[in-house]
Parts: structure tokens; C-alpha cells; sequence
């Protein structure tokens, strides 16, 4: 380096030589700190989904959950399940690796191809008629494979994977908290 430069020589109960230190270890609690915002993201998250709300508000019910009952988005609690955290040394990911994810938060259409399908009915011993109204597989004596149709789902988006303003302030409060608590050691 050419030019001028400058030196800091201070008594090391100086309170600049302390900010400098404690700046200099800050590196080492870093993912500490990552981590806990980490935790603290994914609980705000699942707390949400719990309530049937995301970033944007509470979640329009799904078909299935007026035909079944349930909660919105959450059927085999797999997706909720996934939710986690990753510290990087510069930062820290929240997501899933869960493949449907993203289709629940940015919304869009599944294309579904036509298949066979089975049909299950119920079938008159006496007479060998066949009902006309579908039954479960274990209820039924008749069978037939049918091909259905190919169809589409549009699937509305339901953002749920980020932060609202309340939890960028308690990541703020968590920061704080962190370098207020890491002075004092």
C-alpha cells in the first residue's frame, strides 16, 4: 500500500480498543447468531400456518379441506415438517426440500395426464346388476377400469415462506440482543 496509513495505539481499556476487539470476534459468533435467527423465522412460520395464514393473511380454504375438513396446506403435515434452516457462513437460508413447496407458495396449474383408473361398485349377488354410485375398495365386489380424462388444478398462491414486518423486527431484536449480550462477555 502506498500513501499514508495510520496506526491505532491505545491503552487496551480504551473504549475504542475494546469496539475493536469485540468487531474482530464478532466473525466467531456469527453463526450463533445466524442460528437463532434461523430458529426464530421457521417458529414464525409454522406458527402462521398453524393460524391458516401466511405473508399476505389468512389462506382461502382449499377444496379439500370443504370436502374433508383439515387445515389449508396441510393434509399429511409433510410440508410444515420440512421447514428448516441452514447457517451459511455469510447469512441463513430458510426453506424446505420439499417439491410441492413452491407450487403452494407461488400458486399455478398441475397438469394431470390421462390414466387408467379403477372403479369400484357395488354388485347384486341375486341379480348381477351393478349400482351406479362409487364405493371404497374394500366394500365393493365389482371392478372395472375405466381411462379417465386428462385435467388440470389450478392451485392459488398462498405465500407463506419469508418475513412480515413483525418478524423483521424481532431478527432486529435478536441482533441487538446478540451484540448487547456479546459486549458484555
Amino acid at each position: 500500500m502506498s500513501g499514508i496509513g495510520i496506526t491505532i495505539d491505545a491503552d487496551v481499556q480504551s473504549a475504542l480498543m475494546q469496539t475493536l476487539n469485540h468487531l474482530a470476534a464478532f466473525d466467531q459468533q456469527k453463526p450463533e447468531l445466524f442460528d437463532a435467527i434461523g430458529h426464530s423465522i421457521v417458529s414464525n412460520i409454522r406458527s402462521r400456518w398453524f393460524k391458516g395464514e401466511g405473508l399476505e393473511g389468512k389462506w382461502r380454504i382449499s377444496g379439500r379441506v370443504k370436502r374433508q375438513g383439515g387445515t389449508t396446506l396441510r393434509n399429511t403435515s409433510r410440508l410444515i415438517d420440512s421447514i428448516t434452516h441452514n447457517v451459511t457462513a455469510t447469512g441463513v437460508e430458510v426453506g424446505t426440500n420439499v417439491e410441492y413447496g413452491a407450487i403452494h407458495h407461488f400458486g399455478g396449474e398441475i397438469h394431470y395426464a390421462a390414466r387408467m383408473r379403477r372403479m369400484y361398485f357395488r354388485q347384486d349377488q341375486r341379480t348381477g346388476l351393478v349400482g351406479n354410485k362409487f364405493v371404497s375398495k374394500a366394500r365393493s365386489n365389482f371392478m372395472q377400469e375405466v381411462m379417465g380424462k386428462a385435467y388440470k388444478v389450478n392451485m392459488p398462491r398462498r405465500p407463506w415462506l419469508g418475513l412480515t414486518e413483525s418478524d423483521e423486527l424481532e431478527v432486529l431484536g435478536i441482533i441487538q440482543e446478540h451484540l448487547i449480550n456479546d459486549r458484555r462477555k
